[in-house]
């Protein structure tokens, strides 16, 4: 063996070694066969009913092929919800919105490339959707991805991202119409960045965002006001080293004031980030599976930290099952205990549904995670550039030919294609 064929073999070996820990995570339920959701484009929202209404009430969503059917996420059963909007492309759901005077959760529907606003009302079992409006829907185009979230003093905001642009939009709902007011857009991909939106998720406490592509697997992260600068590199598909595959269907949040983690739907399963952590080798992935089967694409994913029900009593998060046409729920308190010490114990007693006060001292977001101001605690909010904490996971790519590793080494190309012909590391039950 050459001295050149020994320090390849040693290189391969070492980034084979590198390869994410994986886990088998068991599906605790499915929704019924009998009421399919679209395989395209399908995607998942959580809505919680207003705070001090028990969350085992919650809904959760399946939105593809252009509809939307709400399940009880409790016991997985289709839900009633009457006048809801028969075209939906996509949807999105933020807690802790001032709606027509009182704090719930907004709902904005993407349809025929306009985006409309309402949110639920009556009592379980039984609700209504109530448009909100804008009296002239905001027109993004198609396709496109959106998320919403609350902002401070119970305001909210909408993000778009229409292939390689990100749009803010700054929503009043406290009215019996919502009211829009366009705000900044800028590119979707950093400096040497080419991949294509395909998902979108952000936090409008700590103005955290992120962004995944569709073609190359790449996630970029933002700055949510969209006036801090272009995106970051994340996590790049092509040397995430099994991280990620194209697409990216999905991304969700998981804040809660003890921790942070990026959830990412994508080919190799779900990918979940510690943004405490700010190298990329502690991310690890999860493949939900039952005696279905595996899901080892799946399409969206959403997470709440609540105690949903006795069998989800330490939060849950859902993925879509586009082979089945249906959603798949699983245990993320089961999941911290399955994990070797990749996620803290889970928090069930923080409720996401409070309207975070607008002062400087910010308190601790509906988001879960601290500010950064005077009273975040912990030493200012460890996913928030502005108050000084790491930053979490990232890759600095600054050319479109230049690959890196979470320790900046570069990475040829060659050698990562390479590593398809290497066996993966142990996967864990």
């Amino acid at each position: 063996m050459t001295r050149l064929a020994f320090a390849l073999a040693l290189l391969l070996g070492g980034l084979a070694l590198s390869q994410p820990d994986t886990y088998f995570a068991p599906i605790i339920g499915r929704t019924p066969a009998a009421s399919p959701v679209g395989a395209n484009g399908l995607g998942t929202t959580i809505w919680l009913p207003d705070q001090g209404i028990d969350a085992s009430v919650s809904l959760i969503f399946g939105t593809g092929s252009g509809s939307s059917v709400p399940f009880k996420i409790a016991t997985q059963q289709v839900a009633t919800v009457s006048s809801f909007p028969a075209q939906v492309d996509a949807m999105a759901a933020a807690p802790g919105v001032v709606v027509n005077g009182q704090v719930r959760t907004l709902l904005a529907i993407l349809s025929s490339g306009n985006v409309t606003f309402g949110d639920l009302e009556g009592v379980a079992p039984q609700f209504a959707f109530v448009p909100r409006g804008p009296a002239t829907a905001i027109s993004v185009g198609s396709p496109a991805q959106i998320a919403l979230s609350g902002t401070p003093g119970g305001g909210a905001a909408l993000l778009v991202a229409n292939g390689f642009t990100l749009s803010r939009f700054e929503i009043d709902a406290s009215g019996a119409q919502v009211v829009v007011t366009p705000g900044a857009s800028m590119q979707a991909t950093p400096s040497g960045g080419s991949d294509e939106t395909n998902a979108l998720v952000f936090d409008g406490i700590t103005n955290l965002g992120f962004v995944g592509g569709r073609v190359q697997g790449d996630i970029y992260r933002f700055d949510a006001r969209l006036d801090a600068g272009l995106p970051l590199f994340f996590d790049v598909g092509l040397a995430s080293q099994g991280r990620l595959t194209a697409p990216i269907t999905g991304l969700a949040l998981y804040n809660v004031p003890s921790g942070a983690y990026l959830l990412a739907a994508n080919s190799q399963g779900v990918t979940v980030y510690d943004l405490l952590n700010p190298s990329l080798q502690s991310a690890f992935r999860v493949i939900p599976i039952d005696s279905v089967g595996p899901i080892t694409a799946p399409a969206g994913v959403a997470v709440t930290n609540l105690a949903v029900s006795p069998t989800f009593a330490k939060g849950v998060f859902a993925v879509g099952d586009r082979t089945n046409t249906q959603l798949a729920l699983l245990d993320w308190g089961l999941l911290t205990t399955q994990v070797d010490g990749g996620l803290r114990p889970p928090d069930t007693t923080f409720d996401p549904r409070g309207v975070v006060d607008a002062g400087p001292d910010g308190g601790v977001p509906d988001s879960g995670t601290p500010d950064g101001g005077g009273g975040g605690g912990g030493g200012g909010n460890p996913s928030n550039p502005a108050a000084g904490g790491p930053l979490g996971p990232g890759i600095p790519v600054d050319h479109g030919s230049d690959c890196s590793t979470a320790g900046g080494a570069p990475v040829p190309v060659l050698l990562l294609a390479a590593l398809a012909l290497l066996p993966r590391r142990r996967q864990r039950r």
